[in-house]
């Protein structure tokens, strides 16, 4: 009885040894050791570009944030969108008419140090970039779309645990 007793909890120390394994190794702040991401079943793929010098970057083509820490220089992690965020960010780009945008919103170059923007979107066989910068000259709608826009990725990166894990970034740009 003794040995059964014995070998049942070695059994299910195993047991519980594999499974907080698998479950680290599928970790989002371990890279991709074992994915469950697959971003060709994404309805939507998406590289946002953001800050001074763009150097935020969410890319959910291989679902990782890259975050400026600026004197330290970045620092990455895992970062999945759910299917309802991507469905969301969808709606908004075609209510704003994002794909029929220019590639380049032009800027007067006049404010020192400035946020650069650059987002690709691949939407099935169609892919769109635009880049826009916090001085480029816009319409009242389009710089309306272009913040929303903004401001939706951003909330949705920045309510990721994994995001709140970052260190923060150290010093300023001035």
């Amino acid at each position: 009885m003794q040995k059964k007793l014995m070998l049942l909890l070695t059994v299910l120390f195993i047991l519980t040894i594999l499974a907080v394994t698998l479950t680290f190794l599928r970790s989002p702040f371990l890279g991709n050791l074992i994915s469950p991401y697959d971003s060709s079943k994404n309805p939507i793929n998406i590289d946002f570009k953001f800050g001074v010098t763009a150097r935020n970057r969410l890319n959910t083509f291989d679902g990782t944030f890259t975050k400026d820490l600026i004197m330290d220089g970045t620092i990455t992690t895992r970062l999945i969108l759910s299917q309802q965020e991507l469905t969301q960010i969808k709606t908004k780009l075609l209510e704003m008419g994002f794909f029929d945008y220019p590639e380049v919103f032009q800027s007067e170059g006049s404010v020192t140090p400035r946020d650069d923007y650059f987002i690709k979107i691949q939407f099935g066989s169609v892919t769109k970039q635009v880049s826009w910068y916090s001085d480029s000259d816009l319409d009242s709608k389009t710089n309306t779309d272009l913040y929303q826009l903004y401001h939706l990725l951003y909330d949705m990166i920045v309510q990721k645990l994994e995001y709140k894990l970052l260190p923060a970034a150290n010093g300023g740009y001035c």
